[in-house]
């Protein structure tokens, strides 16, 4: 119990930050928030996200209004989120993997980079690892439950993996607190992970006293594992360079040993792709490879890895062709500003202006150059993955993925380009600094684009 009243080393670089705590007022999350507090960090720079899953009527909306006054008896900031889960269930997912997704898609939606505490603890890393064993997953499906945590954009911080529930609870005695919530679907039976927890781990408990303990070493063994094959392929990833190109080669792939592949795979995908969620499964990494192994052929060959991935072979080389057939197919147009004052590309409207002397004076899809050096004929075309701009007031290139973060229409977001491929505008968001105005300038070109949400 002193060990437990100690900061997590890997906590402390975050003391000072706003937090994000998920707090659904159960023991876990309530001890979570007490350890908070008591390792140093401040209650104005913490904020209980309580998610109202509306699935229990009004024992939902009294835990709601628990766990609010419970965070204003400690002067923590508290959010109150209500889901609606009916369509992803509707959809065939499963209760518990919509709940999750529906939780992280509020996390990504309103994200602030501030970080995420979960109150995730020994007993719940237990039952994962017997779940996504159930399931067939790797060693880092196994032990996706970690200290530190990188999901898409997100930060996700788990302080209490090294204690059980009993040990939580004992903590909070010792607070003086007994009162906390207690979801009754818990009990029931009929979901996977509750069958584990009352019924399975229990009764296997009894019937081999260390069990527990076995299962607690085998997640830091395995955990340990999953580090090191994880770090072998973050450096398989880097030999294709800071920048991920489009363009690969069939040996490359193959070259590697099958445990890093999917990885490699996935991590290149989530950064080349249109979007950072990349899902594969084992048959489709088995199909990708032993398409991979057959005979080149003197054509090309379209891969299809999924429905959000496809690739284009041409001999030994390997070119991604990003997500959707029909939005690859789509054609650049070529606009010849000079003679074209408006334009209208895939739903986008472009329209530009030349104004006598150096102005400028940017906002969202205003943007102005300068027209001796800006090129006389711009190519149009739809983002399809894996591509670099250099912004304005930047320093080095970067993955226009990483600069839509957040953003609504990052799939089909148009592309200007000059006849080298560079990037000079990106939707109604940025510009490159290729023809920028100074005050040399004499004549300025004003482009003005509209996105089909704000037409």
């Amino acid at each position: 119990m002193k060990k437990l009243l100690i900061i997590p080393h890997f906590l402390k670089e975050y003391q000072h930050r706003k937090l994000r705590v998920g707090f659904s007022g159960g023991s876990d999350s309530t001890a979570l928030l007490l350890l908070l507090l008591q390792w140093g960090f401040e209650p104005d720079l913490l904020e209980a996200v309580h998610f109202d899953h509306g699935l229990r009527g009004d024992a939902s909306s009294a835990d709601g209004e628990w766990c609010r006054d419970f965070c204003a008896g400690f002067g923590v900031n508290f959010v109150l989120v209500k889901l609606d889960l009916t369509d992803a269930v509707k959809s065939g997912s499963s209760l518990e993997d919509a709940a999750r997704d529906a939780r992280l898609a509020w996390y990504r939606a309103h994200d602030d980079d501030s970080p995420i505490v979960l109150a995730h603890h020994a007993g719940d890393v237990q039952e994962n690892i017997l779940l996504k064993l159930a399931r067939g997953g790797n060693v880092s499906s196994l032990t996706s439950l970690r200290n530190v945590r990188k999901l898409w954009d997100l930060t996700i911080l788990r302080p209490l993996l090294e204690w059980h529930k009993k040990d939580l609870e004992e903590f909070l005695q010792q607070k003086q607190i007994s009162d906390w919530r207690n979801d009754a679907t818990n009990q029931q039976n009929d979901y996977h992970r509750n069958f584990l927890r009352n019924d399975l781990l229990p009764r296997w408990n009894s019937y081999h006293a260390p069990v527990q303990s076995a299962l607690d070493r085998a997640a830091k063994v395995l955990a340990m594992d999953a580090d090191f094959i994880e770090k072998c392929a973050g450096a398989k990833l880097a030999e294709l360079g800071g920048v991920l190109p489009e363009t690969t080669y069939v040996g490359y792939w193959l070259g590697m040993h099958n445990a890093l592949l999917g990885r490699v795979l996935r991590s290149y995908l989530a950064q080349v792709g249109p979007s950072a969620d990349v899902k594969l499964t084992y048959l489709q990494l088995e199909n990708f490879r032993n398409k991979l192994l057959q005979e080149p052929g003197t054509e090309s060959r379209i891969i299809e890895l999924n429905g959000s991935f496809r690739f284009r072979r041409r001999g030994d080389r390997l070119e991604f062709l990003g997500g959707e057939p029909e939005k690859c197919e789509l054609a650049p147009a070529e606009w010849q500003w000079q003679q074209q004052k408006k334009v209208e590309y895939a739903n986008w409207l472009l329209a530009c202006e030349v104004i006598d002397g150096a102005v400028c004076a940017p906002g969202q899809g205003v943007f102005y150059f300068d027209q001796a050096t800006l090129p006389a004929t711009l190519y149009c075309s739809l983002r399809r993955g894996g591509e670099v701009m250099s912004v304005w007031g930047g320093k080095a290139p970067r993955h226009v993925k990483h600069l839509l973060s957040g953003r609504n229409c990052r799939k089909d977001m148009l592309l200007v380009k000059d006849d080298r491929d560079n990037i000079i505008i990106l939707g109604d968001l940025r510009r490159s600094a290729i023809a920028p105005v100074t005050a040399d300038t004499r004549k300025t070109v004003k482009i003005i684009i509209k996105s089909p949400d704000n037409q």
